[in-house]
């Protein structure tokens, strides 16, 4: 049975080869990445010649590719539509004179190949710059790394802080962004790199078993006993992946305030609870 987004696709391919405006058009995401199922969202990148671009009403276009129930800039200004299928679908429009901006996706943004990713180029320029895109790049420089460590330390911190004060949601949400770093030094350990700018997808089948049981001890509701035992076991299996990352790279820790931070989380209080 062909997924209601391979549909979408082959008529986004239409819609791009028919419009002579359009010189290169480019397919990101699972899908661009060959990885794509029934729940995977249309995320494509256009590149509409200069002398045209203003001309380009991009509601109107996408309108061509499917019925659309709803169309809006979201909050990342992206044009978005959702169509009558239930499948969302990312436009980003640029001058073809802004094609450099994929210089930018550079480690961060991969594809396995370009078969799956170009769904137009006019002049094969979209590819050349491509080319730098292909292969998963390495994500273990030590700069890296301890950038990692440091993010983990400030919002272990800033979130044990909200949480002692009494903001319960604010500290489950900041607990999210903590867990973030968490899972890129998981996955710097267990080989698992593949996601690394959305280090959640696909985590349950992507790292150990173990590794995952682990993670569910990190977790809370909104309950303030709860969340500082999530906060203290984020802490403890931060530190030992912190250590284990220190013996095989050069980074530096600073240990005597992570060692502040193990006494900040052991008498964290919650007494409003």
């Amino acid at each position: 049975m062909m997924l209601p987004q391979t549909r979408l696709l082959q008529r986004v391919r239409e819609v791009c080869q028919a419009d002579e405006r359009l010189e290169a058009a480019l397919l990101a995401g699972s899908l661009g990445r060959g990885e794509g199922d029934e729940y995977s969202d249309l995320d494509v990148v256009l590149f509409f010649g200069d002398e045209v671009f203003e001309q380009i009403d991009i509601k109107t276009w996408i309108e061509q590719v499917a019925p659309v129930d709803l169309y809006f800039v979201n909050s990342f200004g992206s044009p978005t539509a959702i169509f009558d299928n239930l499948v969302r679908g990312e436009f980003h429009p640029y001058r073809v004179s802004d094609m450099s901006i994929l210089e930018t996706w550079r480690g961060i943004v991969w594809f396995p190949s370009l078969a799956d990713a170009i769904i137009l180029d006019r002049t094969g320029e979209l590819t050349r710059r491509l080319q730098t895109l292909v292969g998963e790049p390495r994500q273990d420089s030590p700069d890296q790394i301890q950038k990692i460590c440091y993010n983990l330390v400030n919002w272990t911190l800033f979130g044990s802080n909200v949480l002692a004060r009494g903001e319960t949601a604010r500290a489950l949400e900041i607990l999210f962004i903590a867990h973030d770093e968490l899972f890129r030094l998981l996955r710097l350990l267990e080989g698992a790199t593949g996601h690394w700018i959305s280090p959640t997808k696909s985590l349950e089948w992507e790292v150990s078993p173990a590794a995952y049981v682990r993670y569910q001890s990190c977790t809370a509701p909104a309950e303030p006993p709860a969340l500082a035992r999530a906060y203290r076991a984020t802490w403890a299996w931060a530190r030992e992946m912190m250590a284990a990352l220190a013996r095989q790279y050069p980074i530096n820790l600073p240990e005597s305030l992570l060692m502040k931070l193990d006494q900040r989380l052991a008498g964290l209080r919650v007494d409003h609870a």
